[in-house]
């Protein structure tokens, strides 16, 4: 066998980080039931557990573990599912086999010309054993990462394992041009696979905690899946409330307050986390990251606060991260052409490549403007949302819509672009203005008022303690508006039909923000106007009945939010604003309207007199 190059030999793997093991309580296959660290659930062997997959189980059920490792045959999806999954958890991604190259200096086959599998697999344990060690990862290990005992022990010991399965033929066809693996450089492709899976598939079961089938399934389908499974069965860490006294900082209110997830599905998945502290979760904000690259876009009010806790904590995740900066003027007024081009300038100074990602740190304008930075860069790179006003946690982070304004409207320019993840610390919403509160609360009723009257009902119930910005309340407002969403949004991506809805009140909304040049009432203050004069307009079409709009307008003056029309708004010019609406159609006017608290539609060939009238009645 010939040695390794100078070069290949002197970038070894560094010193190991042993794994404690308790082998006192491992079966046959040197499995060890986990009590080192984490709550355990007993169960007699061969007790059915239902997973996806029915086989008896011979370990533990629910048990914390600090990482996720992805096990499985080569073609299985490991790598392109776990890159996904780690976004979908915050998780830092680890494919075993490309760390084993960069700590190396060598590839794979280079690797097994010169050393054989069994050198190989030797960097293998060593890399697998000091990467578990750690912990918040999400690791794809190779496939035969478990022939390995001692690998086996380190993933029950410091992991909860997946096994991703998929059929001899789906395989073959995955793995149909790819000439990277040495297992398959010589002899029948089929008899090797065959025989490679007699030998693992016993030990692939035996390691897992959950079995997962990827055949038939496109990598955000399967993610989507397999992520409400782990929600099920997996914990990342064991949670322990802090006693009243204990100091809140943002680590103590992660665990005081753990984080909710809400899942936004359809063609292009991603996760929504709602929860305090998470600006400074390092291991979550770098989960979604695939390359080395990141700009930071902010405005002038919240990047003084926020920016730097941010960077630092993406650099703690990811020290060689290379991160730039662009802050705007906060204001609507900045959410401009001008704008956008300062964001890709931004992005060509930093030198961003394809895998860069865009994070959106501020509130609505901030999240527009960049999403749509991110959008055009390169024909699309990533978007992280990190929205720090309630109003951008329930509405306008979520769902992909990213645009800038033009003199002649709102949102006039722009593109879907869903983000890879949407982060929302409830704990900044602590320093936001009561104005800015209460603009959020607008949208709020708004998921009520278009599709969830018992929602209605709750808010009124919850009004003083989410004024008084009790935390539980918020996050609960928070959850379910952003669950309404996302729900409409995984159904109707790009707006073709039901997501129209999302604008109940948008349409007067945009014109009246249009008219003040964006310097009078702020979004959620336009919106709230917007609403009850889309419930007025629904009782002059004989819609819906009076008392719902009474009851509207009662709950946003309870918010302290405006319900009329300011008086220097000319309903001529409003109008005139709303032809060039995009809800507008070649036909005429469109309006979403309702016919009740809870009952909202889409009504196109709304004639013009009847929005006049309102107006003029407002």
């Amino acid at each position: 066998m010939r040695p390794l190059r100078p070069a290949l030999r002197a970038r070894q793997p560094p010193g190991v980080a042993h794994v404690a093991v308790d082998r006192r309580s491992a079966g046959s296959t040197g499995r060890p039931t986990r009590t080192a660290d984490r709550a355990v659930i007993a169960l007699q062997p061969g007790s059915p557990v239902p997973w996806a997959g029915s086989r008896p189980y011979h370990g533990v059920l629910m048990n914390p573990a600090p990482n996720l490792v992805l096990v499985g045959p080569m073609g299985a999806g490991k790598s392109s599912i776990g890159r996904r999954l780690a976004g979908r958890f915050g998780l830092a991604f680890v494919d075993l086999d490309r760390e084993v190259e960069q700590r190396t200096g060598a590839t794979i086959p280079t690797i097994f010309e010169c050393e054989g599998e069994s050198g190989f697999r030797v960097r293998e344990r060593e890399v697998l054993l000091d990467l578990l060690a750690g912990e918040g990862l999400l690791l794809a290990s190779g496939g035969g990462a478990v022939l390995d005992p001692a690998n086996r022990r380190a993933m029950a010991a410091r992991a909860f394992v997946v096994h991703l399965h998929v059929e001899l033929a789906e395989q073959l066809e995955r793995l149909g041009r790819d000439r990277t693996r040495p297992l398959l450089a010589n002899g029948d492709r089929e008899q090797v696979l065959r025989a490679l899976a007699t030998v693992r598939e016993p030990l692939y079961r035996d390691v897992a905690d959950l079995r997962f089938d990827t055949g038939g399934c496109a990598p955000p389908v399967a993610v989507a899946r397999l992520g409400r499974l782990l929600d099920q069965r997996w914990q990342r860490a064991p949670f322990q409330p802090l006693p009243a006294s204990a100091p809140t900082t943002p680590d103590d209110l992660r665990m005081q307050r753990p984080s909710r997830t809400v899942d936004v599905g359809g063609a292009t998945p991603y996760p929504i986390r709602i929860g305090p502290g998470l600006l400074d979760d390092g291991a979550l904000l770098a989960g979604p990251l695939r390359g080395r690259q990141a700009l930071l876009v902010s405005d002038s009010e919240v990047a003084p606060r926020y920016a730097a806790r941010v960077a630092s904590a993406l650099k703690r995740a990811r020290p060689d991260l290379a991160i730039g900066e662009f802050v705007l003027p906060s204001g609507e007024a900045s959410k401009t052409l001008d704008g956008f081009a300062g964001a890709i300038d931004a992005l060509a100074a930093l030198g961003a490549r394809r895998d860069a990602c865009v994070y959106a740190l501020g509130g609505g304008v901030v999240g527009d403007l960049a999403g749509f930075a991110a959008a055009c860069w390169m024909r699309g790179v990533d978007c992280v949302q990190l929205p720090t006003s309630l109003l951008a946690m329930v509405d306008s982070s979520v769902g992909g819509k990213t645009a800038v304004d033009l003199p002649q409207g709102k949102n006039l320019v722009g593109a879907f672009h869903p983000p890879r993840a949407v982060i929302a610390d409830t704990t900044v919403l602590a320093t936001l203005p009561a104005r800015e509160l209460r603009a959020g609360l607008a949208e709020v009723v708004k998921y009520g008022a278009l599709g969830d009257a018992a929602f209605l009902d709750w808010l009124d119930t919850h009004a003083d303690a989410l004024l008084a910005m009790d935390h539980e309340a918020l996050a609960e407002a928070i959850v379910r508006s952003c669950a309404h969403k996302a729900a409409i949004v995984e159904r109707d991506p790009h707006e073709h039909g039901e997501r129209a809805l999302l604008n109940f009140g948008h349409t007067f909304a945009h014109a009246i923000e249009t008219a003040q040049g964006y310097g009078g009432l702020n979004h959620g203050e336009a919106v709230a106007v917007g609403m009850v004069l889309a419930a007025r307009l629904s009782e002059a079409l004989g819609l819906a009945p009076a008392a719902d709009g009474d009851r509207l307008r009662a709950l946003l003056e309870r918010f302290g939010l405006p319900v009329d029309l300011p008086a220097a708004l000319d309903p001529e010019r409003l109008l005139a604003h709303m032809r060039l609406d995009k809800k507008a159609q070649a036909g005429g006017l469109r309006f979403i309207v309702w016919r009740g608290a809870g009952r909202a539609e889409v009504l196109s060939d709304v004639p013009e007199s009847a929005v006049l009238a309102v107006l003029r009645a407002n």
